[in-house]
């Protein structure tokens, strides 16, 4: 199971909902939650309840959503002349990912004619 799996099933919104409250983690939906559980008050008794059941105990990682906004940011900062070391501090990120981001260019794909050392 996915967040995919969810927004499929249960909507774009109640996925929307999971990103928000708890992007960036892993993130277990208990078969049965309690009204005081994390899932119930951030997604509210409905949406809540629903992930939970379908779902069922299952942990899944959530992601945080921001790839695509921190690839721009890095394209846009090294078109005004930042190093990529100002970039990093600017965005808060590793200058390594800076440098990830950069080199996949401002579409998020790889020069075609880099090849591949290991098989993803």
């Amino acid at each position: 199971m996915s967040l995919v799996d969810v927004a499929e099933t249960l909507g774009l919104a109640v996925a929307l909902k999971i990103i928000s409250a708890f992007g960036g983690q892993e993130v277990k939906f208990p078969r049965r939650p309690r009204p005081d559980h994390p899932v119930i008050k951030a997604l509210g008794e409905a949406d809540g309840v629903a992930v939970c059941e379908f779902l069922s105990g299952a942990m899944i990682y959530v992601p945080h959503g921001r790839a695509g906004a921190n690839r721009r940011a890095v394209i846009g900062l090294q078109d005004k002349g930042h190093s990529r070391g100002e970039i990093a501090r600017i965005l808060g990120i590793s200058q390594r990912h800076v440098r990830r981001l950069a080199n996949e260019g401002a579409d998020g794909r790889r020069d075609g004619r880099q090849l591949r050392l290991f098989d993803d």
